[in-house]
């Protein structure tokens, strides 16, 4: 028996049903799913979370990291996605002063 300290993991169908909507969202686009040590699990909100980014054909990537905890994998739907790729990626220039 897991305790409640135990952080679940997504399941397929979990998996497929994200997919196919980050791909009718951005079906130009490729989807690349990570894990918490593939884009630096230092920026991870915990342990099992998954992150998504969308890349094109010729292997650019038009979107930052988008982190998904597993919960919400079958309750995502094509707006949030898009809502959360614009938060996440500005093509606006940036000032050097920070």
């Amino acid at each position: 028996m897991k305790g409640s300290h135990s952080n679940r993991k997504a399941t397929r169908d979990e998996m497929a049903h994200a997919t196919q909507v980050i791909q009718e969202a951005f079906p130009e686009y490729e989807v690349i799913w990570g894990s918490h040590g593939d884009y630096g699990g230092g920026r991870a909100p915990r342990d099992h979370t998954l992150a998504f980014r969308l890349r094109d054909r010729w292997g650019k990537y038009h979107s930052n990291v988008i982190w998904v905890f597993p919960e919400g994998l079958s309750s995502i739907t094509g707006e949030w996605v898009k809502k959360m790729v614009k938060r996440g990626t500005s093509h606006k220039p940036r000032s050097r002063r920070r």
